[in-house]
């Protein structure tokens, strides 16, 4: 299975819904870990599954990852795997001052040859996800961040280009065209 993880902070919702705006299908479970109150998640999973035609789910734990859905972790859970394709929700300590992190998400993944694992970092404040996308690259995942330039504050993907030589850098239109080419 191919399965996707995104994060963002900061300028990250306005991203998020241009890249998944008018999206019908494609061969991924898609995880968003985006860094947001409990009280706005579902707000934010409506608007998202209004914009896409694919399932879009806040989990409650114990769902299996399919394809063609995503994944919005809620506020103030972090969201982890059992086996790399059952979810687990924690209220464990915050991690780089945030939960849910995106960090805690990508690094509950292991190297699993029956999957495919990319991570995306997008505009974000702090260094959140930047641990993550080193534990994936070491895992074999492919691995991009937004281009800095793009970002209403660029500290998230420029701390992760900081710690890991990332794949590509990507405009938000190159990151659609992307996860509509993943096969």
């Amino acid at each position: 299975m191919n399965i996707l993880i995104i994060g963002s902070s900061t300028g990250g919702p306005r991203i998020i819904f241009d890249i998944f705006k008018g999206i019908q299908h494609v061969s991924i479970a898609i995880i968003i870990v985006q860094h947001m109150p409990e009280s706005t998640t579902y707000r934010f999973a409506q608007r998202l599954s209004h914009l896409s035609l694919m399932t879009v789910i806040v989990p409650k734990g114990g769902e299996i990852l399919k394809q063609n859905s995503i994944y919005v972790a809620p506020g103030d859970n972090h969201l982890t795997f059992k086996n790399n394709e059952s979810i687990i929700l924690e209220k464990s300590e915050k991690v780089n001052f945030v939960r849910p992190s995106i960090d805690v998400t990508m690094m509950s993944l292991s190297r699993d040859p029956g999957h495919s694992y990319y991570g995306i970092i997008l505009s974000g404040m702090g260094k959140d996800g930047a641990q993550g996308i080193s534990h994936l690259k070491k895992i074999g995942a492919q691995v991009f961040v937004q281009d800095p330039d793009t970002c209403t504050i660029k500290s998230m993907p420029e701390a992760t280009m900081n710690l890991t030589k990332v794949d590509q850098v990507l405009s938000p239109e190159e990151i659609k065209n992307y996860i509509l080419s993943i096969k």
